[in-house]
């Protein structure tokens, strides 16, 4: 499909400051890994096992969430002002119901490691991190409605501009409570919990105060106590659950992989952890770009205009592409310069860490490619409301292929870690296929519709 400047510029408006806001957000991990990565090898595993375990069990929630910004991109799209407020409303509440369960969960959660066969040191360190981060989870929930709100009715340097904010304070706040600077106590791995939760509530509390006061915001919060019908809590949650479990099944076959790389050792894991820094980060930015796609095929979809809208998501395909071939190149020719951010590459100890990351980012860059493909599509069938199918794709490609020919790889032909990744890259190729068929299909079902 041919595509003009005007399918890429409305598109590009909307994604580039959601990109940045990824890349930001992204860089709280990415700094977090090299504090942890100061402490120990030991206090990286642990916050590895955390982020895997923790996202595991409560992403559905935060997938769920994710639909608030697609009904209100359909109701701006139709000019629907008062549906936009129902959908903050029930939004809302559901952010703050969801909060109490997680926070329980994070609470009580430490022990599954031991149940895993993880190391009681890593295990003891993990539970302290996510007792301190449990505080944090419902400013994080109520900011992330927030949030969804001005993404959906398109105005996204709001939501980079608060990123901006939120991620020096993570940073500063966890880096001096972590190495106890500037009088402040060291809390090791700890720390990195506390500031998240502080860096949650005080972004939190000045994203309200904004939001609720200024002119664009406040008259959709007119019916937050109005209670009557009609009610988009079962919509929200016929839309978000099947994102949510999509999520689940996505980050619980990474954690998965994460337990298998530590099968291999803790140089392994050590290795993929720093990949995974990498990885995660460019990840972030391409699903701020999918969430672009997503929102803009909202508008569209919500005006019923089919033909721009199958532009859009074709656009979104072209951009995430052309960006995450520029970062397989950096992956491709200058691993070491990355892997030296985290570990001295001359330290004999470390010879093992360095050998095995470099043979990862090899690989990364080619499934990075591939799962920049996934999101795009992904995300403009989640602007058509189809996320269903998305959920059955994600089942098919992670667990039933990428799972099984990473492990035959990695155990019976003893390719280790690596296989893992191959796996990976498999799976992810029959993800793309699938996913750009569906989207085929479903512009080519509203074309005749009448």
């Amino acid at each position: 499909m041919v595509l003009s400047e005007n399918q890429f510029f409305p598109l590009l408006k909307l994604a580039i400051p959601l990109a940045l806001t990824g890349l930001v957000q992204s860089s709280a991990f990415f700094f977090e890994t090299i504090f942890l990565s100061h402490l120990s090898q030991e206090a990286l595993a642990a916050g590895a096992l955390v982020s895997w375990l923790f996202w595991t069990l409560t992403v559905i929630l935060f997938g769920t969430l994710g639909s608030i910004n697609i009904l209100i991109a359909h109701k701006f799209g139709a000019n629907d002002h008062k549906g936009i407020s129902l959908v903050v409303r029930d939004g809302l509440l559901l952010a703050i119901f969801f909060a109490v369960p997680v926070f329980l969960l994070s609470w009580n959660i430490a022990p599954i490691f031991l149940l895993l066969s993880q190391n009681p040191t890593t295990t003891a360190l993990a539970q302290s991190y996510l007792h301190a981060m449990s505080w944090g989870i419902l400013p994080d929930f109520v900011m992330i409605a927030f949030l969804e709100l001005i993404m959906g009715i398109g105005h996204m340097r709001i939501i980079m501009i608060f990123s901006i904010l939120y991620v020096p304070i993570n940073i500063v706040f966890s880096y001096t409570l972590i190495f106890g600077k500037w009088g402040l106590p060291a809390l090791g791995i700890a720390g990195a919990g506390w500031g998240m939760s502080i860096s949650y509530w005080i972004t939190a509390i000045l994203l309200g105060i904004y939001i609720v006061t200024h002119e664009k915001y406040k008259d959709y919060f007119h019916n937050l106590f109005n209670f009557q019908k009609p009610s988009y809590l079962f919509e929200l949650i016929k839309i978000g659950v099947p994102m949510g479990i999509m999520y689940s099944f996505e980050v619980a076959f990474f954690l998965v992989v994460t337990l298998l790389m530590g099968t291999f050792g803790s140089h392994i894991l050590a290795a993929n952890q720093i990949v995974m820094q990498y990885s995660g980060t460019i990840l972030g930015v391409i699903f701020s770009i999918g969430q672009a796609v997503t929102v803009r095929i909202g508008h569209l979809s919500g005006a019923n205009d089919t033909y721009s809208l199958a532009k859009a998501g074709y656009a979104g395909f072209y951009m995430v592409s052309i960006f995450t071939v520029i970062i397989a190149i950096f992956y491709w020719l200058f691993p070491i310069a990355l892997i030296s951010i985290d570990f001295d590459v001359h330290a004999a100890n470390n010879q093992e860490v360095v050998y095995y990351a470099q043979q990862f980012f090899a690989i990364a860059a080619v499934f990075m490619i591939l799962e920049a493909g996934r999101i795009s599509f992904l995300s403009a069938l989640r602007g058509l409301k189809d996320t269903y199918f998305p959920l059955l794709t994600s089942i098919i490609s992670f667990w039933c292929i990428a799972l099984p020919v990473g492990y035959y790889l990695a155990t019976r032909l003893n390719f280790g870690g690596v296989g893992l990744w191959w796996g990976m890259a498999a799976g992810t190729v029959v993800s793309v296929v699938l996913l750009y068929y569906r989207f085929k299909f479903k512009i080519k079902h509203r074309e005749g519709s009448p």
